[in-house]
């Protein structure tokens, strides 16, 4: 049986629950990446690899709890609907 999928009415609990473990699987990757990398001699540099990951990981985790109202959303996203 599966779980539902997430929607914008799920739990608080379910959505940190759900973003620790997303934030689990990137930390293990930013630290796998630089040994793959020497291990297999791959010729680039390890941010190339972790940097766009974390960023893209912030954005989504804010996006994530700002549409489940987690978050207010930022001061000028308030301006704007005035």
């Amino acid at each position: 049986m599966t779980a539902p999928p997430m929607s914008p009415g799920s739990s608080p609990r379910r959505v940190r629950l759900f973003l620790a473990i997303g934030w689990t699987v990137i930390l293990v990757k930013c630290l796998a990446v630089p040994w793959v990398i020497a291990r297999w001699r791959i010729p680039i540099h390890p941010g190339w690899v972790i940097v766009p990951t974390l960023i893209f990981a912030a954005l989504v985790t804010v996006v994530v709890l700002a549409s489940n109202g987690i978050v207010p959303p930022a001061p000028a996203a308030n301006l704007a609907r005035k």
